[in-house]
């Protein structure tokens, strides 16, 4: 806009023209206006869309979510002079193949070049084995149950056999079947009915399948319970937890493991007494755990040792460090090698030794950490894990990460993107159960679907 001295010829006094084609202040302050509003508008998408980035761009991502945004890979040449295949020293797992339960001699008829028939053995014969399949059939069995009465006590009953189901209409191999389907290869209903009606010429619904799965359930349920009053003697437990959708509402998946046994629990909370319910108040063990305050809340109340995940801390520490404190990340993963090298330790006092030097040397870490303002927060994180960090030096028997329970909910994980969500507390219920002991059969090195039908 133009300015003009006032006719006066005071200096600093500004008059606006109002000529025609100028706007009026009103109209400037409403243009003003709507750019205000603007700037806030973009100000909460950006706001928005950094909230959005964080589910890609923090420490505990997993590499397959960032697959968007990785470069590209194509057309990179191999290192000169790699080889191809396994490394070398591997062993191979070659399939050795039993003795052979049929013999076929295949002879020749004519030549395999010019197709004559003036043709003679020579005395070579070349052997193969082949893993083959009958085909399928489906058998309707009827029963025929007899009734008796009991003469002492004039009550009536009917004869049993072993094969009979006690509800429906399918034997124990069809209903081992489906539930191998569904919690070992996480088929949902649909593909289950196809596969049971297009490959073992079963003719089933999805209804009829979820059913199946229920009765099963109810069926292992004090299997179940027998694991849960195990994991209450355990030395040492694993424990995670991971987000589920029951309806739409949040709840969260808890599971309980070691190497030989998985205990899996459905709750509307992350925090709250689920881990004493769960463990007791007796439990004399010890938890590996990240950092979630309801595992600390549990150890001061009850005494309870527990191990802070090095996985979870040192992938934290290459994130928030790597880039911009390389000497920081560098000292870090030292503290981690001291953990690891006195856990090795035969010797008590020279672990306890390692113990005192370990955290010496995180207590400067977490102090110089902190006179970096991006790094405040981590810093904290990490002082706030205490001596917990470095409980495996002083018990060897303790891991120095959590991966076993991190292995052990990833299934849950698999069948949590598959289902979408539970949608009843009779599903939550058959889910608890049948993930729990499929995992622990697992682990226990047993055969999924030959211990499923020696059970139902």
């Amino acid at each position: 806009m133009g300015r003009q001295k006032s006719p006066s010829g005071t200096a600093g006094r500004i008059e606006f023209r109002t000529a025609q084609h100028e706007k009026s202040k009103d109209e400037l302050i409403d243009e003003m206006f709507d750019l205000y509003m603007e700037l806030e508008r973009a100000k909460k998408e950006k706001e928005k869309l950094e909230k959005e980035l964080k589910k890609y761009k923090n420490s505990n991502t997993p590499s397959s979510a960032n697959k968007h945004i990785k470069p590209n890979t194509q057309g990179l040449k191999a290192v000169l002079g790699a080889k191809r295949g396994a490394p070398i020293g591997h062993k191979g797992a070659t399939l050795r193949l039993p003795a052979a339960n049929e013999f076929i001699l295949v002879t020749a008829h004519a030549c395999g070049n010019c197709h004559s028939h003036n043709i003679a053995p020579t005395g070579y014969v070349k052997k193969r084995k082949i893993i083959c399949l009958q085909k399928l059939k489906m058998l309707i069995r009827e029963y025929a149950q007899e009734e008796v009465r009991c003469l002492d006590c004039n009550l009536l009953t009917l004869a049993w056999h072993e094969d009979i189901p006690e509800h429906g209409i399918y034997d124990k191999t069809i209903q081992s079947l489906v539930n191998y389907f569904r919690f070992r290869a996480r088929l949902p209903y649909n593909r289950i009915v196809d596969v049971m009606k297009n490959i073992f010429l079963v003719p089933m619904t999805e209804p009829t399948a979820m059913e199946i799965t229920r009765r099963a359930s109810k069926k292992l349920e004090p299997q179940y319970r027998a694991l849960e009053e195990d994991i209450k003697t355990c030395d040492v437990v694993h424990a995670d937890e991971t987000s589920q959708s029951v309806n739409g509402v949040n709840h969260w998946v808890w599971v309980f493991c070691n190497a030989l046994m998985s205990l899996f629990k459905v709750h509307d909370k992350r925090g709250g007494d689920i881990v004493e319910k769960t463990l007791g108040q007796d439990f004399a063990g010890k938890l590996v755990v990240d950092g979630w305050t309801t595992y600390k809340a549990y150890s001061n109340d009850h005494d309870v040792l527990l191990q802070r995940c090095w996985s979870h801390g040192h992938t934290e520490a290459k994130f928030e460090c790597k880039e911009k404190h390389l000497d920081l990340y560098k000292w870090h993963c030292d503290i981690y090698e001291m953990a690891k090298k006195g856990k090795l330790y035969k010797q008590k006092k020279r672990r306890q030794g390692m113990f005192t030097k370990c955290k010496t040397e995180l207590t400067m870490w977490v102090a110089s950490a902190k006179t970096h303002r991006d790094l405040r927060k981590f810093a904290t994180k990490i002082e706030n894990g205490g001596d917990d960090w470095f409980t495996a030096v002083l018990h060897p028997e303790i891991p120095l990460d959590n991966n076993e329970a991190e292995r052990s909910i990833r299934p849950w994980r698999v069948m949590e993107k598959i289902m979408g969500c539970l949608r009843s507390d009779e599903g939550i219920r058959t889910h608890e159960v049948l993930m729990s002991l499929v995992s622990t059969w697992e682990k226990q090195h047993k055969n999924v679907f030959s211990t499923l039908q020696a059970t139902l």
